[in-house]
């Protein structure tokens, strides 16, 4: 399905690539079958139109030069995170632990079903901002090696590594969650409160955390298998202090 069949009206008379759905894994699944069939790279772009970078990305993804190299190589799925909405269960089946972002970008091999692009896909939290060559070139890049060298964690280390991502996504959900009253009040009067800007940042920064922290212990996993693991320890939210 290509990116004009995926649109559709938002709310405020934009044109919105991010759809509410009633399955979205079996979205994904479909794009999946999709790209097997046709030997493209499945590309699941996570985000909401309430964020100003997931717009920005569909805004870029429509230039022409972008547009056709998504369409000669990518099977692109939108998925609609909407205000937070848990969907741990997608992004793990590509082995993340959590959407860190909006948008969250993930290049997908149809074939092996692995994520590929984990390296450098924190670069598209600021989508907006990468400047239009940079889409051309990241895209056709993935495309001219869609199956780049796989190492795996080392066992040991792999468990290690899930249970602090398991309890980190645990984590960030909860804080997503705390987030969403102020997203909503924020939407009903056109200004954010001091309390809700701070609180936001807070989980900006964690979340932006862990995602290199989860990259730099696979990396260290992957390059010193029999070193133990210094595992990141994060400072309480300030919702969560006592009084």
């Amino acid at each position: 399905m290509g990116f004009s069949a995926l649109a559709s009206e938002a709310t405020d008379g934009e044109i919105s690539a991010y759809v509410d759905s009633d399955d979205p894994m079996e979205d994904v699944q479909r794009g999946l079958e999709r790209a097997k069939l046709s030997g493209k790279l499945l590309l699941v772009v996570m985000g909401a139109q309430w964020c100003h970078d997931s717009r920005g990305l569909v805004e870029k993804f429509a230039d022409p030069r972008v547009a056709a190299v998504l369409a000669a190589n990518y099977e692109t799925v939108f998925v609609d995170v909407g205000y937070f909405k848990d969907l741990r269960a997608l992004s793990q089946r590509f082995a993340q632990a959590h959407y860190f972002a909006t948008p969250t970008v993930m290049i997908i091999n149809a074939d092996s079903e692995r994520l590929i692009n984990s390296a450098d896909m924190h670069i598209w939290g600021s989508a907006d901002s990468v400047d239009l060559e940079k889409y051309v070139e990241y895209f056709e890049l993935y495309a001219a090696n869609p199956t780049p060298q796989f190492v795996p964690l080392p066992d040991a280390q792999a468990s290690v590594i899930s249970a602090f991502e398991q309890q980190n996504g645990q984590r960030l959900q909860g804080a997503y969650e705390h987030l969403v009253p102020g997203m909503q009040a924020e939407d009903r009067s056109g200004t954010a409160g001091k309390e809700f800007l701070k609180e936001w940042r807070e989980v900006w920064r964690y979340r932006s955390t862990l995602q290199q922290d989860i990259f730099s212990l696979r990396q260290k996993a992957r390059e010193k298998p029999h070193e133990d693991l210094a595992i990141p320890r994060y400072p309480a939210f300030s919702w969560e202090d006592g009084p």
